[in-house]
């Protein structure tokens, strides 16, 4: 059965979620409140707790009793996805393993931190007041994406594809991959917002709203 828990934005200033079984999908919301949804079984339980404005999401289960198989039965239809107004403006930090991130038409001026270790963080539509994503061997994929203060990313061996809902001439580019292709404009801006993406072997590709 769906659990359903909802937040005044009032009540909330961070937000803090680390996965191992789910899927997180960040979307946006169609009323003032945060809203939180997922699906429990009796093997894996999501724990949500608000402290002093900071409200934390974990899921867990006793991984090591059911063995591969468990685990991806455990895996299986697991998505956890929290709806955000675009009048919050705390910070937003978003922690998986191996789950993917997603992240769809968020707007307003809170921050994104984004961490996976091999998922993909998959990013559309969304403008925020800065966002830094970070994976270690999943892939970053960026889709008009906007920020009112910068973008960063970073990963060691995954792939980084950058749509920017903006102009060039906003941004000052600086993209560098050590042992991986770089695919950027012929021309580039020195514009006020920073655009930093790193890899070290992971292919690196940019793109400007025209």
């Amino acid at each position: 059965m769906e659990t359903i828990k909802r937040f005044s934005i009032d009540e909330v200033r961070n937000i803090q979620i680390k996965s191992t079984l789910s899927q997180v999908n960040v979307v946006s919301g169609n009323d003032l409140d945060i809203v939180l949804r997922w699906t429990d079984t009796k093997r894996r339980k999501t724990l949500v707790e608000l402290n002093e404005k900071l409200l934390t999401v974990k899921d867990h289960a006793e991984v090591a009793w059911y063995g591969i198989l468990g685990l991806i039965w455990l895996k299986e239809d697991k998505e956890l996805t929290l709806e955000l107004p675009s009048e919050f403006k705390g910070m937003i930090q978003l922690e998986s393993k191996d789950e993917c991130i997603r992240i769809l038409g968020i707007t307003g001026s809170c921050s994104l931190q984004v961490k996976t270790t091999v998922a993909a963080i998959d990013v559309s539509s969304t403008d925020v007041r800065d966002c830094d994503f970070k994976s270690q061997s999943g892939c970053i994929i960026l889709r008009n994406i906007t920020s009112q203060k910068g973008i960063c990313a970073t990963t060691d061996s995954g792939n980084i594809e950058c749509f920017c809902g903006e102009p060039a001439h906003n941004y000052m580019l600086d993209c560098y991959s050590e042992h991986g292709s770089c695919n950027l404009p012929k021309s580039v801006s020195r514009g006020k917002k920073p655009l930093c993406l790193r890899s070290k072997t992971g292919a690196i590709s940019v793109n400007f709203m025209e």
